[in-house]
């Protein structure tokens, strides 16, 4: 069952036994998404926690591209004012703001849920911190558990939560950016960071046995299964179908020679479930 909140979806590796249901945001908007802020006093003044928050995404410094698939986070810019002395000292912030851009399924309790998706840039100033993660509360707030990642430039990030228990009412998973308020002319110097191909996965246990080879692959991939394969769907990381067959057999060959190398998630399904697997096109 897929829902349709994040974006275009990107590959999600089960292991052997394992299927998913993925919550993916074809059609992203601000919308979609919740911002929160929580405030601190800076280190020299106690770091302290100040105040938490809703705050509009926007406000966030938070970008959300529907056309290109992409997400963008930076540091936070609105609240600076040069009269005010709460949020500035001189020409730089004078709080640490951490912005959260996130989605909320309380329906994924219960289960273990993996966030995975890709960093296509990040050129944020290191004194910043920025983390994807999964965030499980009750409802009176006395208990959070976390899960948190960092952002790597050019690399996959994946946070996995095991443990949803069901006295939990709250999870939340996104990413936040942590660090000084910011002057906006700084903007610029301070950098960014760009989020592609993010998947939300609910692991459920079922019997499928699936195998593909050889991959990474130039010309064929072959899909062997224990009991008839009832189809096989292949996307591209923008979530664009580029094949589909009904084979109704255990042993499939997938020609590839005609796609452009990269990679690619297959979703095979069988009497026995179905799983979903990473194919490379070198």
């Amino acid at each position: 069952m897929k829902k349709n909140y994040i974006f275009s979806a990107l590959v999600v590796l089960l292991s052997l036994g394992m299927t998913a249901q993925e919550t993916v945001v074809t059609d992203p908007t601000s919308d979609a998404f919740i911002g929160y802020a929580n405030v601190f006093d800076t280190p020299a003044d106690g770091g302290d926690f100040v105040f938490g928050q809703g705050w509009g995404v926007p406000d966030l410094q938070t970008i959300v591209d529907a056309g290109a698939g992409t997400i963008t986070l930076q540091p936070n810019f609105n609240t600076y004012d040069p009269a005010d002395e709460f949020w500035s000292n001189g020409d730089i912030g004078n709080k640490i703001f951490e912005g959260n851009t996130y989605l909320e399924d309380n329906s994924l309790i219960g289960s273990e849920v993996t966030f995975t998706g890709g960093v296509s840039a990040n050129t944020l100033d290191p004194a910043y911190v920025a983390v994807a993660f999964i965030k499980v509360f009750n409802s009176d707030f006395t208990v959070l558990k976390e899960e948190t990642t960092p952002l790597v430039d050019g690399q996959e990030f994946t946070v996995t939560y095991t443990n949803v228990e069901a006295e939990d009412t709250t999870l939340q998973y996104g990413w936040y950016v942590r660090g000084l308020n910011a002057n906006p002319t700084q903007e610029a110097d301070l950098g960014s960071i760009v989020l592609v191909s993010t998947v939300l996965s609910v692991n459920e246990v079922n019997d499928a046995s699936v195998s593909v080879y050889p991959n990474p692959s130039s010309d064929v991939w072959n899909v062997t299964a224990n009991t008839p394969i009832q189809s096989i769907e292949i996307v591209n990381l923008l979530g664009q179908r580029v094949s589909f067959e009904t084979p109704n057999a255990t042993n499939v060959a997938i020609a590839n020679s005609h796609l452009s190398t990269g990679v690619y998630t297959a979703t095979v399904v069988t009497e026995e479930g179905s799983k979903t697997t990473k194919l490379v096109r070198k």
